[in-house]
């Protein structure tokens, strides 16, 4: 057992009040935590206590049982350092027993149960709430869910038997596998749509409004007018919800996540299952789980991006200056999308200019309906929405720019186009104005080099779609001065974005490493590889799209302009694919048909066409790169693994966790990689091509 490692910050109190109308009392159970941010979290002896607590309570003097939670949080789940170090030595059947044993105390009580879903409810701490016969959540934005298969494993207390039997199968698998690893909760309003929770109350907790209705909910129970929920599931529909989340799941990630698998065999299993049957199988499983790589990566996935998103690493020790008022330079759609990530996140004025003055008033206006857009789909008030317009204005003059503090470029991916509107902006801003480029492959230096202050300019790559992807790669030219780098920083932080300190090498570091793969992926298909059998290729990898799928995401013409940087940097790793080019100039926008066309080839017809017309002018010198047999997955794994050796030779970043953190965060590569390097790791690669490990999930 890991107790004493792992000290309980969990406090329970138990009062015994007589609801309004009542005779008898009911056993009102507080949870509260010591941890300044509220959090409830289950270790090993914070679930002793509760049950000790649950157990002492004489059922036979009260008329209900009630489990509430503080302000911040009902639980924020299990105590995953504990499950952690459980992993890696190999005990953790003891800890996820003990998580059954205590909640099955309050399930098992013989006098109805209430949780009152106060905050936070998610993994353990919903399960706990799955345990009482209602459930009773606070109205806001606080999450609740089953997150556990994001993390690599299963809802290991008892989720997986107790959702499906109360809101059914299919919405149960959508909680626990589907929403799970796409990284989404719900909030209380979905919560009830789906019969997660049995009403959202409007009180705030804490306050004698919320204390009234809680009360009122609960005597109007146990006077009848509640039913506790149940399923309405037959055999049929729980049988083929649990089918097609299995063909999902193989088809998604090929076996590479083990966690949603077990998930599904566990709800297949509750239809016929008692809950402690289940519960032994969980155990059992999840112990088996826990003991994968993938699960391993995933926890340490979870915890690197957990660190980061708290604090920044290598960020320089120097003044920040104050940033409170911003312009773009362009007025396309990504300048669009920066303006209003600026806006919304630091709530400044946001001015932006373009050579084109219709341009320019067609972009202020874009990026204002995206704020109305956001308000009619319920994620903003209509006040929220026209506050967060009036702060985008277009610049009427140059001195309009005169006082920003941080200017960022958006304009087209030439350096010359980029240094000339540097150049022509200069002389207008403040001396001390952050200069900023957005660029995803160029060198920072070189837009400098004409600069009168370079020591301000600075990388400020944020990726699209900007709404979703929280990375931001800041990128230290050569005079880049500390000041300028840590006031990046902490505007970063303002917008929410997680930063990773890059050096100025061609593409950085997310685009670097897909264009490596990229470039194997082009090879198989000039060698003339069956396009279907090489996008394929990487399926083993369970990632979130294929290769061509991904190729048609970024655009074909996007790919290609990084692929010739990379090219021309490094010709001797990075080589020009005559179908991609030819793609390209075409101006073909997908190579892969859209869902519901048709296309007598696995590519679309022109890009069949484009390969037809480039067919063999690479293929001698690469024979055998048609992705076969395992072929292409060990070359791709071992460029990936060749070129993050490069990157940290090079010092780009700091270390492997580095690139784990800008692939999960700027790819979305999923957890179970645990970025990429712990893959390459127990794939073989690291070793075959560096001779060592990278190891960065051990340190």
């Amino acid at each position: 057992m890991t107790e004493t490692k792992f000290p309980s910050t969990v406090t329970i109190g138990v009062d015994y009040p007589v609801l309004p109308g009542r005779e008898r009392p009911i056993a009102l159970v507080s949870l509260d935590s010591a941890d300044s941010k509220g959090l409830i979290i289950w270790g090993s002896e914070a679930l002793q206590q509760l049950r000790r607590e649950l157990t002492a309570i004489d059922t036979s003097a009260v008329e209900a049982v009630v489990v509430t939670g503080n302000t911040t949080s009902f639980g924020a789940g299990a105590n995953l350092k504990e499950i952690r170090h459980a992993q890696l030595n190999d005990a953790s059947e003891d800890y996820i027993w003990a998580g059954h044993e205590t909640f099955a105390v309050l399930a098992d009580m013989p006098v109805p149960t209430f949780s009152l879903v106060t905050g936070m409810a998610l993994g353990g701490g919903m399960e706990l709430a799955l345990h009482s016969d209602y459930r009773l959540a606070a109205s806001g934005k606080a999450q609740l869910g089953l997150p556990e298969c994001h993390l690599g494993f299963f809802p290991g207390w008892g989720g997986v038997y107790l959702l499906p039997h109360l809101v059914g199968a299919q919405a149960a698998l959508d909680v626990i596998v589907t929403d799970s690893m796409r990284g989404r909760n719900l909030k209380p309003q979905q919560a009830l749509e789906i019969g997660m929770v049995d009403a959202v109350l409007n009180g705030s907790p804490g306050t004698s409004e919320w204390d009234q209705q809680w009360r009122q909910w609960v005597v109007d129970a146990l006077d009848g007018k509640h039913e506790p929920r149940r399923s309405s599931d037959d055999d049929a529909a729980w049988q083929g919800a649990v089918d097609s989340a299995r063909a999902k799941a193989e088809r998604a990630w090929h076996g590479a996540a083990p966690g949603p698998v077990a998930a599904i065999d566990l709800v297949g299993r509750a239809r016929t299952d008692s809950r402690h049957a289940n519960a032994a199988a969980a155990v059992q499983l999840a112990s088996s789980v826990l003991r994968t790589d993938a699960a391993k990566a995933s926890l340490y996935a979870f915890e690197l991006v957990t660190a980061r998103r708290r604090a920044a690493a290598n960020v320089p020790d120097a003044p920040v200056r104050p940033i409170r008022r911003a312009a773009v330079i362009g007025a396309g759609l990504m300048a669009g999308q920066l303006a209003s990530l600026m806006a919304q996140g630091a709530q400044i004025p946001v001015v932006m200019t373009d050579l084109d003055d219709e341009r320019l008033a067609t972009g202020v206006q874009r990026t204002r309906d995206r704020f109305t857009a956001q308000a009619e789909k319920g994620r903003m008030s209509p006040e929220q929405a026209e506050k967060l317009g009036s702060l985008i204005t277009g610049a009427k003059s140059p001195e309009d720019l005169a006082d920003a503090d941080f200017v960022i470029e958006a304009v087209f991916e030439e350096l010359d186009v980029k240094k000339k509107v540097f150049a022509q902006w200069e002389p207008v801003l403040r001396a001390d104005a952050i200069l900023a480029t957005n660029t995803s492959s160029l060198s920072v230096t070189a837009m400098g080099e004409d600069l009168q202050h370079p020591e301000r300019l600075v990388g400020f790559h944020v990726f699209n779609p900007v709404e979703v992807t929280p990375l931001l790669e800041i990128v230290a030219a050569q005079a880049t001065d500390d000041s300028t780098v840590a006031t990046a920083f902490d505007f970063a932080a303002t917008l929410r974005r997680i930063a990773v300190l890059v050096k100025d090498a061609p593409s950085f570091v997310v685009n670097r490493v897909l264009t490596r793969m990229y470039d194997e992926i082009g090879r198989a298909i000039d060698a003339g590889g069956d396009p279907k059998t090489v996008d394929r290729a990487l399926a083993p990898m369970g990632l979130p799209m294929t290769p061509l799928q991904l190729l048609d995401f970024v655009g074909p013409a996007v790919l290609v302009h990084i692929t010739h940087t990379m090219h021309q940097a490094y010709p001797d790793r990075f080589t020009l694919s005559p179908w991609l080019d030819a793609v390209a100039e075409a101006g073909l926008t997908r190579v892969l048909p859209r869902r519901g066309e048709d296309s007598d080839t696995y590519l679309t017809p022109q890009a069949e066409q484009a390969r037809d017309r480039t067919r063999g002018e690479r293929a001698a010198s690469s024979a055998g790169d048609d992705g076969a047999n395992g072929q292409l997955l060990t070359r791709v794994q071992d460029a990936l693994a060749d070129e993050i050796g490069h990157m940290l030779d090079e010092s780009v970043v700091a270390s492997a966790r580095d690139v784990d953190l800008c692939m999960i965060l700027g790819a979305n590569y999923p957890f179970h990689l645990g970025g990429i390097t712990p893959y390459l790791d127990r794939c073989g690669a690291a070793e075959r091509v560096r001779g060592q490990r990278f190891d960065a999930a051990q340190k």
